[in-house]
């Protein structure tokens, strides 16, 4: 059976004096009740994993990044477990706990999209809330922007990213 623990995590950039968000559009999975949306990297923990653990995980399988670093924001939400899921669940959990994490990128990198998406793009906070319609999304990226704007910003210092699909580094320092 599926834990009902999930992790959402949001990649950053520091640009033109703002954060930008990597957004990921979600394709439709009627067979869950799910429709399109947009959203951060997200996914369930696996048996005997930890929060961390998952959110590092999941940002190679969504994205094909190995980071070095994520911030656990301290913000979480919970979300009603849908009939369509309930076979993944059983019949005791009645909600998924969300924790929300977030790693700032030194540079814009293009992800490799999982099967589970079908479009990327980056975002101000702005568009990213106007886009995050689904669930508790926008409250996330609120979240996010919040926690993000209560850390030292001189200098930024940006998470190593390597492509997993090249092996190139991209690290250096935003300012």
């Amino acid at each position: 059976m599926r834990r009902p623990y999930s992790v959402q995590v949001f990649l950053v950039q520091w640009v033109d004096h703002q954060f930008r968000y990597l957004l990921f559009h979600r394709k439709a999975r009627p067979e869950l009740g799910l429709p399109e949306f947009w959203q951060g990297i997200s996914g369930a923990l696996e048996s005997g994993e930890s929060f961390i653990d998952a959110a590092f995980r999941e940002v190679v399988e969504e994205t094909g990044f190995t980071l070095d670093s994520l911030s656990d924001t301290g913000f979480q939400h919970s979300y009603a477990i849908r009939p369509e899921w309930r076979k993944h669940y059983g019949l005791e959990p009645t909600k998924v706990i969300e924790r929300i994490f977030v790693a700032l990128l030194a540079v814009s990198l293009e992800p490799v999209l999982s099967s589970e998406h079908q479009s990327w793009r980056w975002c101000s906070q702005a568009e990213a809330e106007s886009l995050l319609t689904f669930g508790g999304n926008a409250q996330c990226i609120q979240a996010v922007e919040g926690y993000l704007r209560q850390q030292p910003t001189q200098p930024l210092k940006a998470t190593l990213c390597i492509r997993s699909d090249t092996n190139q580094n991209a690290s250096s320092e935003a300012t």
